[in-house]
């Protein structure tokens, strides 16, 4: 016996199935919803500890739930290999780094994650776990990026009082680069890095309030580059928000 059905109760049943069906497919949060975990590593070429961190490193910068970058120190060179992406401010960062997390020591492989927590960057297990344990922190100026023309880029900053006062800075990298180490404790060895960094541009402080900034930046070899832009309380304190963009396509 069919049972008849009221108009009303016929278009309610309706809404609700195409409710549902727009549900099933609605697509996942954009990336500008991630607020991923900065990892920064202070590295060396001129260390034969390091390059089980480079790669480690190498695989976070797959994860897109991870900001990383790679800081080449100077205080390796006087033991014979000049390390030609050793950066001053990069020594500069681990050491404010040491003073503010490290009870006044560095060290490499250092890896710092989430400007908090650092750990040997060659312990996998210990760096995810601290990993996971920024990932539950929230980041709520986390910025989203893109591109205006292939050297000026947009961040566009949320707004985020408890960050209010945090610094603005962004990075450029390199994806991958390989060198043929010839002296030192790597001596002999072709060894790959990972989003090193090599150029640091200060962008002022934030204010808390939504906002975009412009900048511009210097292109790096074909598409082998990016850029990370980082929110973080001075000290180098807790960070509040972190993002990057790989280079454009140059044949675009």
């Amino acid at each position: 016996m069919r049972v008849p059905i009221s108009p009303v109760l016929a278009v309610t049943a309706a809404i609700a199935c195409l409710a549902a069906a727009i549900f099933f497919f609605a697509p996942a949060r954009s990336d500008g919803a991630r607020q991923p975990v900065l990892v920064e590593l202070f590295t060396s070429q001129g260390c034969y500890s390091c390059p089980p961190a480079d790669r480690l490193l190498g695989r976070l910068a797959d994860e897109a739930d991870v900001v990383a970058l790679g800081y080449h120190v100077t205080y390796w060179d006087r033991l014979g290999w000049l390390d030609p992406f050793a950066t001053e401010w990069g020594t500069s960062r681990q050491y404010a780094y040491g003073r503010a997390i490290g009870q006044g020591r560095v060290y490499t492989p250092q890896m710092v994650i989430g400007g908090q927590v650092h750990e040997v960057g060659s312990d996998e297990r210990r760096v995810r776990a601290a990993i996971a344990a920024a990932a539950r922190e929230p980041r709520p100026a986390t910025p989203s990026l893109r591109w205006l023309a292939p050297n000026r880029i947009a961040i566009d900053l949320p707004a985020a009082a408890d960050a209010a006062g945090a610094g603005i800075w962004l990075a450029r990298f390199d994806r991958q680069r390989e060198t043929e180490i010839l002296r030192g404790e790597n001596g002999g060895k072709r060894l790959a890095y990972h989003q090193v960094a090599r150029e640091r541009l200060a962008l002022g402080r934030f204010d808390g309030r939504a906002q975009t900034l412009e900048a511009e930046v210097m292109p790096g070899d074909g598409g082998n580059w990016g850029v990370a832009v980082i929110v973080q309380q001075p000290g180098p304190g807790r960070v509040w928000g972190a993002a990057l963009l790989n280079a454009p396509d140059p044949d675009a």
